[in-house]
């Protein structure tokens, strides 16, 4: 799990920030009986929103695909490769949507953390362009 004492002030800047709009990601949610709602996420913040548990829905998303973009585009390789740990060592999709979640979740947390601790770089979650 992610470590706060381990990620630097830039990663913790990187996750919070959002990527710019032709670099987010795209993402569904399943509604029964509606279908697949089809949307974007283009910050950590958003995507633990998207993975977040729910009763009668379930994330859309393909699991390396993700794993890349948060490499590639978002900046955390460290992220990138939980996401991976915890896709392979799940033993269904659903279970590698919640243990995705708990992995960003934690993440997310963990750069909040950094950010609170630094006086001088707190201040709204905004783009890093």
């Amino acid at each position: 799990m992610s470590d706060p004492k381990a990620m630097g002030l830039e990663t913790a800047r990187r996750l919070l920030a959002l990527v710019p709009h032709d670099r987010r990601f795209p993402v569904g949610q399943f509604r029964p009986p509606s279908g697949v709602i089809p949307g974007f996420v283009r910050s950590f913040a958003e995507l633990e929103f998207v993975l977040m548990p729910q009763q009668r829905s379930l994330p859309g998303l393909h699991m390396e695909r993700l794993a890349d973009w948060i490499e590639n585009d978002v900046g955390d390789p460290v992220g990138a490769g939980e996401v991976r740990d915890a896709a392979a060592a799940a033993g269904s999709y659903v279970e590698a949507c919640m243990a995705t979640y708990e992995r960003v979740r934690d993440r997310v947390a963990s750069a909040r953390r950094v950010i609170e601790s630094e006086p001088e770089a707190r201040g709204p979650e905004r783009s890093a362009r």
